[in-house]
């Protein structure tokens, strides 16, 4: 990296946070940008423990090198950008191939681009003009798995759909409805549809039965829980959501994969 005038050694020290996939220039680039008068924290990223760390140590902006496995930066901006706890931190990636920069351009069309001898500069326009309504993209699992999740999972014009236990940000991430369609946050009377999110062995076991017998006539029953693959720490799968429907009364006919941390299978009361 250039020498940097006094200008910028003298601009106040913001914490930068560097993933870069090359220990030893991590350390290089680290040294380099805390002589440009910025605190850098570029320990090893752990990709599964991502949004956690980044509500615990909240950076100022984002550095992300493009020059080694673009694809995992790519991915680390859209997981950040995916999560409302992240959404407003500030992305810059530098350096990399065209060809890749351009790809992650599609996809984070508001973070900033630059070249390593400029990337003094980039951080401090980001910090100055980080985007106030930052795009959120699509998460991984709804670009490669294809369709929009309200037809995966059944939404229809006029359906009353009751969310149990969802997230925080899954209404955003269902986008529009079809016409008609309403959400509710408990299970009523009228629902067509529901969504009930577990998230323990526990709570699986002991609310499957009562929800269950409240099911309204001809409703069916998505239980989505965490993938093991996910960022949530789980003690049950798939196979044990199925036993807890079946011992219930339910018969599950449909999977759905939600995004990169939710799966569901979708049941229906068994005919008698």
């Amino acid at each position: 990296m250039p020498s940097t005038s006094a200008a910028e050694k003298q601009a106040s020290v913001k914490t930068v946070r560097l993933i870069c996939w090359n220990a030893d220039q991590a350390r290089e680039r680290a040294a380099a940008l805390a002589v440009m008068g910025f605190e850098v924290d570029a320990a090893p990223l752990n990709p599964a423990g991502l949004i956690g760390y980044f509500r615990q140590h909240m950076p100022a902006v984002v550095l992300i090198d493009l020059d080694r496995l673009p694809s995992h930066g790519r991915e680390v901006g859209i997981a950040l950008r995916q999560s409302k706890a992240t959404r407003q931190i500030p992305l810059v990636y530098a350096g990399g191939a065209p060809e890749k920069v351009a790809r992650v351009r599609t996809e984070l069309p508001d973070a900033f681009y630059c070249a390593w001898d400029g990337v003094a500069k980039a951080l401090r326009e980001a910090l100055r003009h980080a985007p106030a309504n930052p795009v959120k993209p699509p998460s991984h699992m709804e670009r490669y798995t294809g369709g929009a999740l309200p037809a995966k999972l059944g939404l229809k014009k006029g359906l009353e759909v009751s969310l149990l236990g969802a997230p925080d940000e899954f209404e955003e991430q269902l986008g529009e409805l079809p016409e008609g369609a309403r959400l509710s946050t408990r299970l009523t009377r009228t629902a067509g549809l529901a969504l009930w999110f577990v998230r323990s062995r526990r709570e699986l076991e002991d609310e499957t039965p009562y929800l269950a017998t409240r099911l309204p006539e001809g409703c069916a029953l998505w239980i989505v829980h965490p993938k093991q693959s996910g960022r949530y720490k789980v003690d049950f799968n798939q196979n044990d959501v199925r036993a807890a429907g079946l011992a219930s009364g339910l018969v599950d006919f449909k999977v759905c994969s939600v995004d990169a941390d939710w799966s569901g299978l979708k049941f229906a009361r068994r005919k008698k």
